[in-house]
């Protein structure tokens, strides 16, 4: 059995690979079957502090530790933290505490403290340009290589959301079979046209200015279940890149050194520089201030969702 530490301190965002790393403890600890007796999860925001210590201090049922798992550490309150930090100093022999925050660095006194006990470890999804990278080695680790334009293309497809990109690379790996590469066309598949769609053809509509299409592709996307703040989210999404761009290039950037700092795939930069002329910089603060207006009504219930959307892109396009 691999050593199992009495105090655990997992920080980051990627709750997918926490699950995992607390999975393994489980697995590691409870090899008899004894899980449900020696398990617990508690949330610090709601839970009796008492009953979390109690636990620990108690004894394993026919298992050599429990494990506990305690979420949301960092909006425990100051007593509660207090509580933790004193267990920390004296954990008992027969628990293994795995204190949990999405947080990707947690301050102050309580950290300090935690930290001179626990086995620290980080979890933290990739952001940006790393993002690609991150692709190619979960594939690799799955045997398969992807070429660069096909990694490009699932991650502008998915953006920086690694529970959706796992969930596709393992549909991809199952689709390829016994072929050692994932290609573009590949991506373009599996992940399916409504997903190229809404990242490609709508932004693209919009920088057009076209709203007869623009239209027509939001009304496919809310066919097929597309949620209403995810769509604002990607015409924000595009204008900040658009806007990110301008000011890029009027300092100076090279068109290539200006898609790569908006993280623009190779094979879009060309088409991406075009569209950009399409806004003045007046116009794009305009639009932001359209999109936050927007998401603003229909959040207050004064504006329906699908009317608000559909006014919004014809102001954009229109620019009225």
């Amino acid at each position: 059995m691999p050593r199992i530490f009495s105090i655990y301190l997992f920080t980051g965002d990627d709750d997918y690979l926490k699950k995992e790393a607390v999975q393994k403890l489980k697995e590691a600890l409870f090899q008899d079957g004894n899980e449900a007796f020696n398990f617990n999860a508690y949330d610090a925001e709601k839970c009796d502090i008492r009953e979390v210590i109690d636990t620990l201090r108690s004894a394993p049922f026919v298992s050599g530790k429990r494990l506990v798992l305690l979420k949301h550490i960092d909006s425990a309150t100051k007593d509660a933290q207090e509580a933790i930090a004193e267990y920390v100093k004296n954990p008992s022999n027969n628990a293994c505490l795995v204190l949990e925050s999405d947080k990707e660095e947690l301050l102050g006194d309580f950290h300090q403290k935690i930290q001179k006990c626990a086995r620290e470890i980080s979890f933290t999804a990739p952001k940006g340009n790393r993002v690609i990278g991150w692709i190619q080695k979960e594939l690799k680790a799955k045997g398969k290589a992807i070429h660069y334009d096909a990694a490009s293309l699932l991650k502008e497809l998915k953006d920086d959301d690694v529970n959706a990109l796992r969930c596709e690379i393992d549909k991809l790996v199952a689709y390829v079979g016994k072929r050692s590469s994932v290609l573009k066309k590949d991506v373009e598949e599996i992940v399916g046209s409504s997903a190229s769609r809404s990242v490609f053809e709508f932004v693209h509509a919009l920088s057009r200015k076209d709203a007869k299409e623009a239209l027509a592709i939001v009304k496919e996307l809310l066919r097929a279940k597309k949620k209403i703040s995810e769509i604002l989210g990607m015409i924000g999404w595009q204008f900040r890149r658009i806007k990110k761009a301008q000011e890029l290039l009027k300092s100076g950037s090279s068109s290539g050194d200006a898609g790569i700092k908006c993280n623009i795939p190779p094979f879009y930069v060309e088409r991406f520089m075009r569209e950009i002329k399409s806004f003045t910089r007046e116009e794009l603060d305009r639009n932001i201030d359209y999109l936050l207006d927007t998401d603003h009504s229909i959040k207050k219930g004064h504006t329906k969702p699908e009317e608000g959307l559909e006014l919004l892109i014809v102001k954009i396009c229109c620019g009225k």
